[in-house]
């Protein structure tokens, strides 16, 4: 049993040797290979640093001479400029007023050339731009035809801004698309296009529609204009090519106006409307009465029922055979009924008269705090943030005070009408209890 694992001991330790050879040897292998690499990489530096040395010699010497060509050139420069700088004032002295002249047309053509880029004949006559141009430009002096050229086209300018012409010319339409068509130009202040004014872009040398026409009362006259031949009319300028028509475009209409008084508005023009209506019916109401009170009046005694005056001469008719005191009492009666009937209603327009401006103050007060909030949320660097609550505050004011004033003077009428009917009943019953006193 010792023998066998002996045995086992021994072929075990001498495998264990086999494999630290192999480790020993492969370690070798690898050594040998990295200090043959490192060798190799030692050498290609060599080379390499002797390369890059001989680079660098090089550059040292293409920069000396690189120092000698840029010295040679600055005294060449400076020989130049001093050349140039004699050349001018020899160029000065035989141009002499012809330099002031120079200097007037460069100024004059580039005075034109911005009015030009804002002005709508820049649309009918393009090619201007190219001459403005030049000679605002320019840095030689210009030959005789070339002053002739720009006086002829400085003149024409002048003449076309006292014309009206018809032409075509690109369009740039408010849904964006583009179209040829007829335009109307009234000098240089105007033009327009099928009743809708329009404005010169020199960015994209084409006409834009306005993308907030006027009201119909301009766009009115536009049209009429056009459609103009040889007829004397009006027609609208506009100094500033455009923005006064645009600005009064963006105007708001009397729906927007309403609209900026919010609920509170609406309440108000719904109780004016109704005020109004009612107050209408009963002016129309008194007068029929007061009508047929002034024919029934010429004859008492044929009495009709139709009418205020006629149910008391009824009443007095048919009691006329009772006792003073009992025909005064039922006479008074009939009155009071009356006067009831005719007065029906005048309340309701006294309170809407006086309801509606104080609506009016209540939609001002909600508008004020509506522009606090925005002041407390937002401060007031945009004043447009505060243009809503104050829109609602002065829009409700002025439609409560714009409804109550009609009101009120209907109320006054309407009373002053009843009152005026009932005194008339009034002197007719005395007059018939006169009559039996007799």
């Amino acid at each position: 049993m010792i023998k066998y694992i002996l045995a086992t001991l021994l072929i075990i330790n001498s495998s264990f040797a086999l494999d630290l050879e192999n480790l020993l040897h492969s370690v070798k292998q690898t050594s040998n290979k990295e200090i043959i690499d490192e060798k190799k990489r030692l050498k290609e530096f060599v080379e390499n640093k002797n390369q890059q040395k001989a680079l660098f010699l090089q550059a040292k010497k293409d920069l000396k001479l690189e120092n000698i060509e840029t010295k040679r050139l600055k005294k060449l420069i400076e020989a130049n400029e001093e050349v140039l700088t004699s050349k001018e004032a020899e160029l000065n002295v035989k141009i002499g007023d012809l330099g002031e002249m120079f200097g007037s047309v460069r100024q004059t053509s580039a005075d034109f050339l911005t009015n030009y880029q804002r002005s709508f004949t820049a649309s009918e006559f393009p090619q201007k731009e190219e001459i403005f141009t030049k000679f605002s430009n320019s840095k030689k002096l210009p030959t005789i035809e070339e002053l002739t050229s720009f006086w002829h086209t400085m003149l024409d300018e002048i003449i076309q801004s006292g014309q009206v012409s018809t032409y075509q010319a690109n369009v740039i339409l408010q849904n964006g698309e583009r179209n040829i068509q007829d335009v109307t130009r009234v000098g240089v202040f105007s033009a327009f296009s099928n009743g809708n004014f329009l404005k010169y872009s020199n960015d994209i040398n084409s006409l834009i529609e306005l993308s907030t026409q006027p009201s119909s009362a301009y766009t009115s006259n536009a049209q009429d204009f056009e459609e103009s031949s040889n007829e004397i009319k009006s027609a609208l300028i506009d100094p500033t090519r455009g923005t006064l028509f645009e600005m009064l475009g963006n105007n708001p209409t009397i729906m927007d106006r309403i609209n900026q008084g919010g609920i509170v508005g609406y309440i108000i023009i719904t109780l004016g409307v109704l005020g109004l209506l009612f107050a209408a019916y009963k002016i129309v109401f008194l007068n029929l009465i007061h009508t047929k009170i002034k024919k029934q009046q010429k004859n008492l005694e044929n009495y009709d029922d139709s009418n205020s005056l006629g149910k008391i001469a009824g009443v007095f008719y048919k009691n006329v055979n009772d006792s003073i005191n009992d025909l005064e009492i039922k006479i008074g009666e009939a009155i009071l009924k009356e006067t009831n009937h005719i007065k029906k209603g005048q309340s309701f327009v006294k309170l809407l008269a006086a309801v509606t401006p104080l609506l009016g103050l209540l939609g001002t007060v909600t508008g004020m705090i509506a522009t606090f909030q925005a002041i407390t949320l937002f401060g007031t660097g945009d004043p447009k943030l505060m243009a809503g609550g104050i829109s609602t505050a002065l829009i409700t004011t002025v439609l409560g005070l714009v409804t109550a004033i009609p009101l009120l003077f209907a109320y006054t009428y309407i009373s002053s009408k009843a009152e005026a009917i009932v005194s008339v009943l009034e002197e007719q019953s005395i007059g018939m209890l006169a009559k039996t006193l007799k």
